[in-house]
């Protein structure tokens, strides 16, 4: 069957993608550096809670414990706020397991209480067991506000590795509040717009495919259709495998990401008009008998009605998805059945980075160290050629310079276009980070940050594959 050989072929490929990309050389590391992930956040009125992130520079070959103490300007734990761990006489520790690269512990906001913006709490990293290849930064500190703050720039480590995968998670990033939100990259497949307009977006982070079966009746739908439907849709697939996945573009979203250019069609109001689609992601494409059949309908004003089940099962499943006007999307998990929480707040993130769907010559590729901006929630980006040297052309990018930029709003505008991990498909140059480029970004919220990638674990950069660190700054 034509459509199963694609898939195969499309899961071969990342096979050898990740062998070609992960080669790299024997390095003698130094001391694993233990620092915060940033050096100043802030939780805003609109959150209870926030994690304070420890990142280390490589992944904990032992059980790491990290024992961090504080001080506190105008709060009180107890009263104020809380922390999980508790801690004991302003001290807390936690404990980094082996195998992972980072950590982190909670400040909660007492309910009730109100702030105005000038309380914090000083962390400081004081001791690290055992010492032996560890040691702590040489300013282990960070400062969380009781308010939202305008960062000035920072450095960040993206937390996309989980445990041995390097790719295990994607990564929202907020300049402004140095945050950063690592979400399994397979916690959802499909996506629910919060706008005036009726769209479902695809979870090209999962590789989530969907084509329409071609009825509107539900129970009329068999597995016969799924597999004419998805044969149809390839009727063009090019013969040629290094320059294509063999995947149609109609069966994802488009590159761009635009509303406009989704593979399920706009919800109409009229119920008999949405067709029924097929769903496939990552861990679903190798039998039709995995595959889901899906009908959206409006939920009134309100959201969106889902029927989906697996093509061989006869339990048919029922979710209520209600607009959240706060977020660009809420997010559905076929497997578990229920909404989960993946993006922040539509203002509050600027750009993602991590396993996700781009174009090679025009055709659908799902690759690593994909970047895309938060298109939907306002962001846009351009790419600054570097005439000097990097460091000291991005050094002196200032706000004077932005007027001569042209920004896009397309989603893969940055992509993977920052990077060569191989010279398959045409490319060029040394592997590793383009040192002839970096990035200025237009944030949801109006300030702009020039953004560059420093090391991502590839042609001996010092750093560690699934992540990749950027240093930021704002220019206005």
């Amino acid at each position: 069957m034509m459509m199963k050989k694609i898939w195969s072929f499309l899961l071969l490929a990342g096979g050898i993608y990740f062998t070609a990309c992960d080669n790299n050389e024997d390095i003698a590391y130094q001391d694993i550096t233990v620092s915060f992930a940033a050096a100043e956040t802030g939780i805003d009125e609109t959150q209870s809670e926030t994690a304070v992130g420890i990142s280390l520079t490589r992944t904990a070959t032992t059980d790491l414990t990290v024992t961090v103490s504080y001080t506190t300007q105008d709060v009180a734990y107890g009263t104020d706020f809380t922390m999980v761990p508790q801690p004991v006489d302003n001290t807390l520790t936690l404990t980094i397991p082996a195998g992972s690269s980072s950590g982190s512990f909670t400040v909660e906001k007492t309910a009730g209480i109100w702030f105005e913006g000038d309380e914090s709490i000083t962390f400081s990293i004081t001791s690290i067991a055992p010492t032996s290849g560890y040691r702590i930064a040489d300013n282990a500190t960070s400062v969380l506000s009781f308010g939202a703050i305008v960062s000035s720039g920072s450095e960040l480590t993206l937390e996309g590795k989980s445990g041995e995968v390097n790719y295990a998670n994607v990564v929202y990033v907020d300049f402004s509040s140095n945050h950063q939100w690592p979400v399994s990259r397979s916690s959802w497949n499909l996506g629910f717009y919060c706008g005036a307009d009726y769209r479902v977006v695809l979870n090209g982070s999962y590789a989530t495919a969907a084509v329409s079966s071609g009825k509107t009746d539900f129970s009329a739908v068999t597995l016969a259709d799924a597999e004419a439907a998805f044969n149809d849709a390839d009727m063009n697939v090019s013969a040629t495998p290094m320059s294509s996945t063999g995947l149609s573009l109609n069966l994802v979203d488009s590159f761009d990401g635009s509303l406009e250019g989704t593979a399920i069609a706009a919800i109409a109001s009229d119920d008999d008009a949405n067709p029924v689609y097929f769903v496939a992601s990552e861990n679903d494409k190798s039998t039709y008998e995995n595959w889901y059949k899906i009908k959206i309908n409006r939920n009134g004003n309100t959201g969106y009605r889902v029927q989906y089940a697996r093509m061989n099962e006869t339990a048919v499943q029922t979710v209520d998805i209600t607009k959240d006007e706060a977020y660009n999307f809420v997010f559905l998990s076929l497997e578990s059945g229920k909404t989960v929480s993946v993006e922040p707040q539509a203002a509050k993130w600027d750009l993602m980075w991590g396993y996700n769907i781009g174009s090679t010559s025009g055709r659908p590729y799902f690759m690593q160290d994909m970047v895309v901006i938060n298109n939907i929630g306002g962001a846009k980006v351009s790419e600054v050629a570097v005439t000097n040297q990097i460091d000291s052309d991005y050094e002196a990018f200032d706000e004077s310079q932005l007027a001569a930029l042209s920004f896009t709003d397309d989603r893969i505008a940055i992509g993977s276009n920052w990077r060569t991990t191989s010279n398959m498909n045409g490319a060029t140059g040394p592997l590793g980070i383009k040192t002839d480029r970096f990035y200025v970004v237009e944030t949801p919220d109006g300030y702009y940050y020039k953004m560059r990638f420093i090391s991502m674990g590839l042609a001996n950069d010092g750093g560690e594959r699934g992540r990749p660190v950027i240093r930021y700054a704002r220019v206005k």
